[in-house]
């Protein structure tokens, strides 16, 4: 077993957890005794989470149920759980985790002119040399060489205002290479002079740089799904392929071969030296007891993908929970990291093709980068919404770990499962390491028995799991960091958005820029709640996860695109069930996130983040005349009707209508539609044709029987332009 480290005294204390879930059935609730040692917890009674209880007294946990529990926290003494009653409220704060008074960790409230973007990741390198590094800075457009040796910055190659530098590469001639996430370009840049060479434009949106060094080739891939093969020299394209959308990276593997990654999906694609596309690979699904009581999880966000040095591919993504979740205090996740209904992993695809799946690292919130040893010994982690400790579990504490080493073979060890206590598995959590055998404990109390349906919990610890010291120091003081890289001599770089900077355990941090980019709708979007989990855990970089939750009260639910700008389009939520921004927060962010209470201007800050992110550049359509008659369709009322509903800027007249899709829902914004499947409100067209089938409503959806296929090839082909 491997060991996890994390920067020396950042010791997160837990006071609390929630029961985890699963399927639905009717029933009662169970309610346990909670103290401060750690210990696995009771079951939910039958149709009923667990509730909590301080120091062993009983209290009532109201929501509605699940048959099967997870963790909780137990006293030295069990009290026996009782029934209650089922309840699938909105907005109920009954049953709520208790929480510490203390006030959001936010800081004074501040709003930049022009937003910074979404955390991507991904955005720093450490040259073949092993002791230069170039940064990416998304916030400010400027790339930085940095002298790790001397700890000092060389040069600032500044860019054009809005063009997100993202991934970095270097050939073999020694130039770097850098992608303009919003540039729609590739700059090249020579790190020695610290000038820029070249710019190439590429693609509405390149992600994704890879260098193949047996034909210097720079290989990009595109958002829109073009995988386009430059010169690495200069010049234009030597192949452009159209695959599928949403593309993110792309590693060379031999012989011409390339794996190509998908954003949201996670699926991984197999592309041949001659362009055709031999496999496809999804990350497998998941279950552990530990993690929301065996709930099945499935891959999702493919943050980042690497190449290892023995040929393989290690990719990290999320994974979500498929069965069902409550929408009630804590039903998305609580003060145990293992009950949050996201969580970071890591997938390993042998040269051979074999695939290895991680464990559920449920610590890691809002884990958007990776780096590999040179070796390929040891896997280093960003988790970015550790940077700032909302909650103040522990009042003591003003900041939880943000960066963590580990083993790669111990993060792919599927043993390790999601066991945060040290009871049956190793510590995982944010107190230490990871030590197997865990270290004993004295003994504890007795679980309560379950409520009716329930299970009995397991013993608790009267004292909790001491893990091991940190013997491989990692940076200590990070600001907020957002990418990490590990330099000739094994030392872990770190960078930080915000301060500018790169971090090392030894301290003497250089610092890149003294321009501040702090914003407060951006650290609370990116913030751990509280619950293990952040906004943009499943608004992955200001948009959306491409998944369909399953809510145990309303059913299957697609997350919800917020590109298409949310300030005068309440109520929200596909039902309209939530009136307006504060009660949303109220309801999902400190109930089911289980995060602090946000003051108003916080919430507001937010809502002007969100609604300041840009929309995505899109490619030039490929039949512009479809799309001309696609249009006029679109627009006529007489004849089919989109615009009835679907009009103004946004696409979208605001109203809740029934589309025969079983229920009455807001009118969506059809803003950037092309790239947001699956569609629907329950995900039933995985394609915008598919939208178009009775089981998406068909001709109640909009009068669409009547069109020819050609027809409903140019509307398909207008709405895909939108």
């Amino acid at each position: 077993m491997g060991t996890l480290r994390v920067a020396a005294g950042l010791a997160l204390t837990l006071t609390l957890a929630i029961v985890g879930c699963s399927r639905p059935t009717a029933g009662g609730v169970s309610n346990t005794g909670a103290g401060a040692d750690p210990g696995a917890g009771a079951s939910g009674g039958a149709g009923g989470p667990s509730g909590s209880g301080a120091d062993g007294v009983p209290t009532t946990g109201v929501g509605g149920g699940f048959a099967t529990g997870g963790f909780t926290m137990t006293s030295v003494t069990g009290v026996a759980g009782t029934t209650g009653t089922s309840m699938c409220s909105v907005g109920s704060v009954a049953g709520a985790p208790s929480r510490s008074a203390a006030p959001p960790s936010f800081g004074a409230n501040i709003a930049q002119a022009v937003p910074p973007p979404a955390v991507s990741g991904g955005t720093l390198r450490v040259l073949a040399d092993g002791v230069t590094a170039v940064a990416a800075d998304p916030d400010r457009d400027q790339v930085y060489v940095v002298d790790l040796g001397s700890r000092s910055l060389r040069a600032t190659v500044a860019l054009n205002a809005g063009d997100e530098p993202g991934r970095v590469i270097q050939d073999a001639a020694g130039r770097v290479h850098v992608a303009l996430r919003r540039g729609g370009a590739i700059v090249t840049i020579d790190p020695v002079a610290g000038e820029l060479l070249t710019r190439r434009a590429v693609c509405a949106a390149p992600r994704g740089l890879a260098y193949d060094a047996t034909t210097d080739v720079v290989h990009v891939a595109c958002a829109d799904g073009e995988l386009i093969s430059l010169p690495a020299a200069g010049g234009d394209a030597a192949r452009t392929l159209r695959l599928d959308r949403d593309l993110r990276d792309v590693v060379v593997v031999d012989g011409g071969r390339l794996r190509v990654s998908r954003f949201r999906s996670a699926e991984l694609l197999t592309v041949e030296a001659d362009g055709t596309v031999s496999g496809r690979l999804t990350p497998p699904a998941f279950s552990a007891p530990n993690a929301r009581g065996s709930q099945m999880f499935t891959a999702s966000v493919a943050w980042r993908t690497m190449a290892l040095p023995d040929g393989g591919v290690m990719m990290l993504h999320q994974r979500g929970v498929v069965d069902a979740i409550m929408p009630s205090p804590g039903g998305y996740g609580s003060t145990d990291p293992c009950t949050s209904i996201v969580h970071p992993t890591v997938t390993t695809i042998a040269a051979d093709g074999s695939v290895r799946a991680g464990a559920a690292v449920a610590g890691l919130v809002l884990a958007v980068d990776a780096a590999v040893s040179a070796d390929g010994s040891h896997i280093a982690f960003v988790s970015m919404g550790n940077s700032t400790n909302t909650q103040a579990l522990n009042p003591a504490a003003t900041t939880t770990a943000r960066v963590f080493v580990t083993e790669t073979a111990a993060v792919n060890d599927a043993a390790i499962g999601c066991r945060p206590d040290g009871v049956s598995g190793p510590c995982i959590n944010l107190r230490g390491v990871m030590t197997s055998p865990p270290p004993p404990s004295s003994d504890g109390g007795v679980g309560g028995a379950g409520g009716a349906g329930g299970m009995a919990g397991r013993a608790g610890s009267s004292t909790p799991v001491s893990c091991a010291t940190n013997t491989n120091p990692v940076p200590q003081v990070v600001g907020e960091p957002i990418a990490l890289a590990f330099a000739g001599d094994g030392t872990l770089v770190v960078q930080s958005r915000e301060p500018a900077m790169l971090a090392f355990a030894t301290g003497s941090n250089v610092m890149l820029s003294g321009a501040s980019r702090a914003d407060t709708g951006h650290k609370v979007f990116h913030a751990n709640a509280g619950g293990g989990i952040a906004c943009a855990s499943c608004h992955a970089e200001g948009d959306d996860d491409g998944r369909v939750w399953n809510f145990a009260c309303s059913g299957a639910r697609r997350t919800q695109s917020l590109h298409t700008g949310l300030r005068g389009t309440e109520p929200f939520h596909w039902s309209g069930d939530e009136a307006t921004l504060d009660v949303l927060m109220k309801d999902v962010f400190v109930g089911r996130m289980s995060g602090p209470m946000l003051t108003s201007d916080q919430t507001s800050l937010m809502l002007s983040w969100i609604d300041g992110q840009p929309r995505r550049a899109r490619a030039t359509p490929a039949d512009p005349a479809a799309v001309a008659r696609g249009q006029a369709l679109f627009n006529d009322t007489a004849r089919v009707g989109c615009v009835s509903c679907h009009s103004g800027d946004r696409f979208s007249n605001n109203q809740a209508m029934d589309v025969g899709t079983g229920a009455i829902f807001q009118v969506p914004s059809l803003l950037g539609i092309g790239t947001r499947g699956p569609y629907m409100h329950n995900g039933c067209a995985p394609t915008l044709r598919d939208r178009f089938t009775p089981s998406c409503g068909g001709s109640k959806h909009g009068a669409v029987d009547h069109l020819s296929p050609a027809q409903l090839g140019d509307l398909i082909a207008y709405l895909d332009s939108i």
